[in-house]
């Protein structure tokens, strides 16, 4: 079980819901057994399962987080019906593998026999996730679904601003549009955009300009 709880290491101080915008933050947190979260890539999926994560621990319970699936075997998923909260990033990586669609579909009716709440992810709506097992899918279209919003420009400009904040560096409104305008609008490409700023922040000891973002992102 150790072993287990130190994948959870792997979360990040600010993914919590404070630092969050949109619906989704609000039902994610309902207390369904069973959730469904999907949405696009980089629409914060991680984010929630790991601000569930914190949520739950804040509250002396106990939770993990697993991403990166495909790189664990599916016996990781072994006795986890008596953590509190399990939160499964990006279960599409697994689907097809017979062993893994066997230990999940275990696992889900360990939940749904148990005080345990499981949250898996995944990019599309279960009904179109490529699993084999009939009887996984059943289960899977059984949970409670929750999608990840579509932000419009001025959500994702708070999105950019509250996340620069919470890595310690300000980033203003007036430059915030102008990586907005000039930039692919999905959040993965924006979020990325903001790691590199953050970066060459530190490495080049400035504050943020235009000038500087424009030089450092080839806008």
């Amino acid at each position: 079980m150790n072993n287990q709880l130190a994948l959870n290491i792997g979360l990040r101080d600010e993914a919590t819901f404070s630092n969050f915008i949109g619906r989704a933050g609000a039902k994610i947190q309902r207390n369904e057994r069973i959730s469904y979260l999907w949405g696009l890539t980089g629409s914060g999926k991680s984010h929630l399962l790991q601000a569930m994560c914190h949520h739950v621990n804040q509250r002396d319970q106990v939770s993990i987080y697993l991403q990166g699936l495909a790189s664990y075997s599916p016996k990781i998923l072994h006795s986890l019906e008596s953590i509190s909260l399990i939160c499964l990033d990006d279960i599409d990586e697994v689907v097809g593998n017979e062993d893994w669609e066997l230990e999940l579909f275990h696992l889900i009716n360990s939940v749904k026999d148990g005080s345990a709440r499981l949250i898996v992810s995944a990019p599309v709506p279960s009904a179109k996730l490529n699993v084999r097992l009939p009887d996984l899918t059943s289960r899977l279209r059984a949970a409670v679904a929750v999608e990840t919003d579509v932000l419009d420009d001025q959500e994702k400009l708070r999105v950019l601003e509250r996340r620069a904040a919470s890595r310690g560096f300000a980033l203003n409104e007036e430059i915030a549009k102008f990586i907005l305008d000039r930039s692919p609008r999905d959040m993965h490409h924006l979020i990325e955009l903001l790691g590199k700023l953050e970066v060459e922040t530190l490495r080049q000891q400035k504050k943020l300009t235009i000038p500087f973002v424009k030089k450092t992102l080839q806008l």
